[in-house]
């Protein structure tokens, strides 16, 4: 055999320097107001008004400018608006949108405006009473303040909550703030819904009504493979400083992406450059020397405002609660959107992302009948020169044409590259009662892998009129070509590894001595192509009523080829996969049982291949398929600031992956072979909150039930019983923040809790992590208009518990101790 070969190279030079420079530059810069500023009514600005009723669109119209727009209700009541888009001076913007809705608007002093009914001669009518718009939120929610969005796009055109027929939980840029979010990571397992179990060789695992979600991540709407099919997990490394929002899709997204589970979908909204100039600075210190910087600044760049353009960078080191382990998390992005002519914007830019960590992996053992040893949480079983090393850098593009005021194109386009390196030891055994001296075996992993992924997205968005009701249709096609290429080997160390008095200072075995003297291992190369078009219509069936229905057609090929060890045998794999044809639709019915409430109920298929995953025979297995069903109730109330929805749900998946452990396989990453047999049914309730609950009070969070069970296995002795022992019955997750009032209004206290029943894992024995609930909190003082400094408390009560619960050999993690971070930010 050959010598392993390498990838690791020395990490780049830290910008600790320059980006501790660039802060306090950016703290002393003094406040410049700028003719751009919402509310000038000559400096031309670019609009983005989605078509919908006027009501709406005049609310979405002040907040972006920065006006008050005053008006009788019953004027505006039943019209719509095409909505507005281009580059024009607010008072234009104004007038363009009033055109044909018989209105004129009167100024009414400094950033006021009165609407009144436009006469035949041009004059207007003084009215009587008047209703004062609020403040809609729209899609984008940097500055909005805001818990919820009046938008998502993860199912193309921008869509309220309530018009959206299926879960969808929007993690916005103020909730991540609070909480001091800063990876993927701390994301998922805050959401609604969604748990999260930790690999022993790094990464994570995150399920979704049950359902593990493979890969499905979308960036700025464009499908990626991302994630998918790692060797140690299917998640990866993203810094939420770059983006405006998450929107997590819950239950099947076949019509998003087409092969795709029940579980959902994420899509990652990233922040684009403003029309006003901004810049921001944040610097936090934490429990484990965590220190945190980030600037991010951006505006227009010429004086039409046509051209504008964002950069941030972004910097994180911390310790952590296990010895040993340390991480330090960069961030680069720069973007830029020009105007190229008042109706198409276009829009690119790229990030840089990485990782230098010294990881502890793999948990740690149990007694052999599966009891925990009570090891303090801060136990490291691994090695010193463990070391993780990961760049991801990604490119990407978009253009948006208006034909009209209520048609529009958007083409969308991103390439992302991961480069991780590896190399870590871990001990696993379990312990005898009684030994006062235990010991476990030891190994090291060397892991390089290099992913591309592709994608493109092309659709058309369109309002019409049939019929006397307004209608929509989104026709469009979009793929993705992902490819990895990644080498691992595992080998035995001689030393045993003390669990009560661990040695980290093993001596670090040579890269070249992995691939003769390892025990599993290999190289994956794999290739995934998939492509389709699909189409939506929604369409009014009566006032109250709306059907959507769509359909997506899509083409799958993947080819794996694979030369892995695993139980003392090599095997050659060469499997190719090959989908033609294949259409996953989609139908759902909503119906408006007032002005707030709206009722609905949605199907889906489910197509998901799982060409990774090969028989004893060495053919991969076929594709998953099953149905998505869904009964809900959605709320919107206070011109949207406040959304609420309350789900049944029932998911089956046939042809699921189940693991043959009487089986070997070289070619499979964990040395078993995999069948196609499997049945499985997940069902459950899911209701969340977000939004302005009361005046001040932000609240965001979700209770989810989820029931799973095996209806055919691989075991018979199975069927019937839980199929995901993961995923706990109960969840809740719940945050609130609320501004005091009067002489303390400057204050702010939030507070959250994240509860769950038990988990567990049934192997020969059966291991088990009671139910626990995890309080955190915030206090904030707002300094004066530009700085605010906060304090954030996580599970106070220092609860000790297992976020995974492994085997008794390994893989038992705990959960974070106790832990605080004080951060100042500054608005300029």
């Amino acid at each position: 055999m050959q010598a392993f070969p390498s990838k690791r190279s020395p990490f780049r030079h830290a910008v600790n320097a320059t980006l501790l420079g660039a802060c306090v530059a950016a703290s002393t810069l003094p406040y410049t107001a700028s003719a751009q500023e919402p509310g000038n009514e000559r400096q031309a600005r670019a609009w983005s008004i989605a078509p919908g009723p006027l009501a709406g669109a005049l609310d979405q119209f002040a907040r972006q400018a920065g006006i008050s727009l005053s008006y009788d209700a019953g004027s505006v009541a039943g019209k719509s608006s095409p909505g507005l888009s281009g580059t024009l001076a607010p008072q234009q913007a104004l007038s363009r949108l009033l055109e044909g809705q018989g209105l004129q608007a009167q100024s009414q002093g400094q950033n006021a405006w009165l609407l009144l009914p436009q006469q035949r001669d041009g004059s207007a009518l003084n009215l009587g009473a008047t209703t004062v718009t609020g403040e809609r939120l729209g899609a984008t929610t940097e500055g909005s303040g805001s818990y919820t969005t009046g938008a998502v796009t993860i199912g193309k055109g921008e869509h309220s909550l309530r018009r959206t027929p299926q879960s969808v939980s929007v993690m916005t840029r103020k909730l991540m703030d609070d909480q001091n979010i800063t990876t993927i990571d701390q994301l998922l397992e805050r959401t609604p819904g969604i748990t999260s179990y930790e690999s022993p060789m790094g990464g994570k695992y995150f399920y979704s009504r049950g359902f593990k979600m493979l890969g499905q991540y979308q960036f700025d709407g464009v499908p990626l493979d991302i994630g998918k099919d790692y060797i140690q997990a299917d998640s990866f490394s993203a810094n939420m400083a770059i983006y405006d929002r998450v929107e997590v899709l819950k239950g099947a997204a076949g019509m998003l992406k087409g092969a795709g589970t029940a579980s959902g979908a994420v899509n990652f909204v990233r922040k684009r450059p403003q029309a006003t100039p901004t810049t921001s600075l944040g610097l936090s210190a934490g429990t484990w020397d965590n220190y945190h910087a980030e600037l991010d600044t951006g505006g227009p760049l010429n004086d039409s405002g046509t051209v504008r353009g964002r950069a941030s960078v972004s910097q994180q080191n911390r310790g952590s609660y296990m010895d040993l382990a340390k991480r330090q998390d960069q961030a680069f992005y720069a973007a830029l959107d020009v105007d190229v002519t008042p109706d198409t914007t276009l829009g690119f830019g790229a990030s840089h992302e990485d990782v230098d960590a010294t990881p502890c992996w793999s948990g740690l053992p149990r007694y052999r009948d599966g009891k925990s040893l009570g090891l303090s949480r801060s136990t490291c079983l691994g090695q010193a020169w463990n070391d993780w090393q990961s760049q991801r850098t990604t490119l990407f593009a978009d253009v948006t044409h208006h034909f009209n005021d209520a048609w529009k194109l958007k083409v969308s386009a991103v390439h992302s590259r991961n480069l991780q390196d590896i190399k870590y030891a871990a001990s696993q055994d379990t312990v005898d009662y009684g030994d006062p001296a235990p010991t476990l075996s030891s190994y090291a992993a060397l892991l390089n892998y290099d992913h591309k992924d592709y994608g493109l997205d092309a659709y058309i968005d369109g309002q019409f009129e049939a019929f006397g009701l307004q209608h929509e249709l989104i026709l469009g096609a979009n793929g993705s070509r992902g490819t990895q290429d990644d080498v691992y080997a595992i080998r035995n160390l001689p030393q045993r590894q003390s669990v009560f008095t661990p040695n980290h200072h093993f001596p670090e075995p040579a890269d070249d001595t992995f691939w003769p003297n390892m025990y599993r291992g290999g190289t994956v190369n794999e290739t995934a192509t998939q492509y389709g078009a699909y189409a939506t219509l929604r369409l009014r069936l009566a006032e109250p009523l709306m059907l959507v229905v769509g359909s997506r057609v899509s083409w799958y090929e993947n080819r794996r080829q694979s030369l892995n060890l695993a139980w003392d045998e090599w095997a050659d794999q060469d499997a190719r996969t090959k989908e033609t044809g294949v259409v996953t639709p989609f139908a759902a019915l909503i119906y408006d049982l007032n002005d707030n409430l709206s009722v609905y109920a949605s199907y889906a298929d489910i197509f998901q291949p799982q060409s990774s995953y090969a028989t004893v025979s060495g053919s991969a297995l076929k594709p998953k398929m099953g149905e998505n069903y869904e009964l809900g109730i959605k709320g919107e109330w206070f011109d949207g600031r406040l959304n609420s929805s309350v789900a049944v749900f029932r998911a089956i998946e046939k042809n699921a992956a189940q693991t043959d452990f009487m089986t070997r396989c070289g070619s499979s990453s964990d040395g078993y072979c995999y069948t196609d047999t499997s049945k499985v049914r997940a069902q459950g309730v899911e209701a969340e909150l977000s939004g302005e609950l009361l005046e001040r009070l932000q609240v965001f969070g979700g209770y989810t039930y989820t029931q799973t069970k095996n209806l055919k296995n691989i075991d018979s002795t199975a069927e019937g019983a839980v199929s995901n022992t993961y995923v706990p019955r109960h969840m809740l997750r719940l945050w609130g923040d609320y501004q005091l009032d009067g002489a303390l209004s400057k204050w702010t206290v939030g507070a959250g809790v994240n509860a769950q029943s038990s988990n567990y894992r049934l192997q020969t024995i059966k291991l088990e992590q009671a139910g626990y609930a995890l309080w955190s909190a915030r206090l904030a003082y707002q300094v004066d208009d530009t700085w605010t400094v906060a304090l954030n408390g996580n599970n106070l009560f220092d609860k000790t518990y297992y976020q995974t619960v492994g085997t008794a050999g390994w893989g038992n993690l705990y959960g974070e101790p106790r832990n605080l971070t004080l951060s100042l930010k500054g608005n300029f």
